[in-house]
């Protein structure tokens, strides 16, 4: 997924930048680099795919 597509899911759960990657175990400021472009960490990105897939729910992420 394109990082303005991230910003825009997360947008569109109404959580915070600390909210959404939190859950990922990514601080707020780099959240917001990701959403800018800087390119994601693969286990980070990996994480974040199966949550996007529904193959991760908010129950099974620490944040």
């Amino acid at each position: 997924m394109h990082c303005s597509e991230l910003k825009r899911f997360r947008i569109s759960k109404r959580e915070s930048q600390e909210k959404f990657w939190g859950r990922f175990g990514v601080t707020q400021s780099s959240g917001s680099r990701f959403e800018t472009g800087l390119g994601i960490p693969a286990p980070v990105a990996i994480l974040v795919k199966l949550y996007l897939n529904g193959r991760l729910s908010d129950g099974d992420l620490p944040g």
